[in-house]
C-alpha cells in the first residue's frame, strides 16, 4: 500500500478566507475551491492536528456578568459614599484586579487606601485588609466578581468599625476560568472522546504562555484519529470551532486562531 498525506492549514481570520466568523471568534467556516475527496479504496484514513496558534486573551472579568465593585466607605472629606466601580473587560490577575478597582475608586474621590487584596499563598485565598472604619464590599450582588476571588454572596465585613481587619476569602481563588482549549471540526464524525462522550474534538491545547500571550501548541504525540467514514466521501465545506475544558464557546476577544491538520490514508 503506498501512504498518502494531505495537509491543510486552516485559520478564523477572514483575509485569508474564512467565512461565517461568528461575532465571539469561536468559530468559522471555509469553503474548499476544490472539494475534499478521498478514495472509497482508502485505508486506515486519519485526521490529525499537529498544531494550533490561539491568543492567550480570554477575559475572566466579563461585561454586565461580574465587573462590577459595591463599595461603601468615606469619601476624601470623610463622608461616607456608596460607590460603584465598573472593572473593563480582560483577563485579569489578582494583582491587575486590585490596581484596577483601586485606581477607579480614586477616580470616585474614594479615601485612598481603603482596603488591599492580596494573596494567601499557602491556601489559594485572596486576602482582603480592611483599612478605613466604615468600609464595606457588597459582594450579594450578582454581577460581581465574588467567585473569581472566592467569596460568597455576602456583605463584609461583618462589623466595619473594627480596622484594620484581616479577612481570608472562604473559597480558593478562581482567576483561572479556562484550563485548556479544545479544537472542534465537522471533518470527523466523532474526533477524540472525551470521558464518554464525543463531540468531533481534533485535539486539545493547553496554556502555557502568560495572559496576553499567543500559544503555540505542537504536541509531542498528537493524537491520529480513525476518520475512515471519509472514504469515497466529498466534502466542500468545513466548520471549526473553539472550546473550553468546560465545552463553552470561546469568546477570542478579537483575535484569530488557527490550526494545522494532517490527513493520512492508504491505497
Amino acid at each position: 500500500m503506498v501512504p498518502v498525506e494531505m495537509n491543510m492549514l486552516v485559520s478564523s481570520n477572514p483575509q485569508v478566507g474564512a467565512k461565517n466568523l461568528t461575532s465571539d471568534g469561536s468559530s468559522f467556516q471555509i469553503n474548499l475551491q476544490e472539494a475534499l475527496a478521498i478514495p472509497v479504496t482508502a485505508k486506515s484514513v486519519s485526521v490529525c492536528m499537529e498544531e494550533s496558534t490561539i491568543w492567550w486573551t480570554v477575559s475572566n472579568i466579563k461585561t454586565g456578568v461580574n465587573d462590577k465593585f459595591y463599595v461603601t466607605g468615606p469619601d476624601i472629606n470623610g463622608v461616607s459614599q456608596n460607590f460603584v466601580v465598573t472593572v473593563p473587560p480582560g483577563l485579569y490577575n489578582l494583582s491587575a484586579i486590585e490596581t484596577t478597582i483601586l485606581r477607579e475608586l480614586s477616580n470616585q474621590d474614594a479615601k485612598p487606601g481603603l482596603f488591599s487584596i492580596s494573596p494567601d499563598d499557602a491556601t489559594q485565598k485572596v486576602s482582603l485588609k480592611i483599612n478605613e472604619p466604615g468600609t464595606t464590599i457588597d459582594f450579594t450582588q450578582n454581577d460581581t466578581p465574588r467567585e473569581i476571588l472566592g467569596f460568597t454572596s455576602s456583605v463584609v465585613p461583618v462589623d466595619p468599625s473594627l480596622t484594620p481587619q484581616e479577612l481570608l476569602a472562604p473559597n480558593q481563588a478562581a482567576f483561572n476560568t479556562v484550563n485548556y482549549f479544545v479544537v472542534h471540526s465537522d471533518l470527523v464524525s466523532k474526533g477524540i472522546r472525551l470521558n464518554d462522550t464525543y463531540d468531533q474534538a481534533l485535539g486539545q491545547v493547553l496554556i502555557n504562555v502568560k495572559p496576553g500571550s499567543q500559544i503555540i501548541s505542537t504536541p509531542y504525540h498528537p493524537p491520529r484519529i480513525n476518520a475512515q467514514e471519509l472514504a469515497g466521501s466529498l466534502k466542500s465545506t468545513l466548520r471549526f470551532w473553539l472550546t473550553d475544558d468546560q465545552n463553552r464557546l470561546v469568546d477570542t476577544s478579537g483575535e484569530y486562531w488557527s490550526a494545522r491538520i494532517v490527513i493520512r490514508y492508504y491505497i
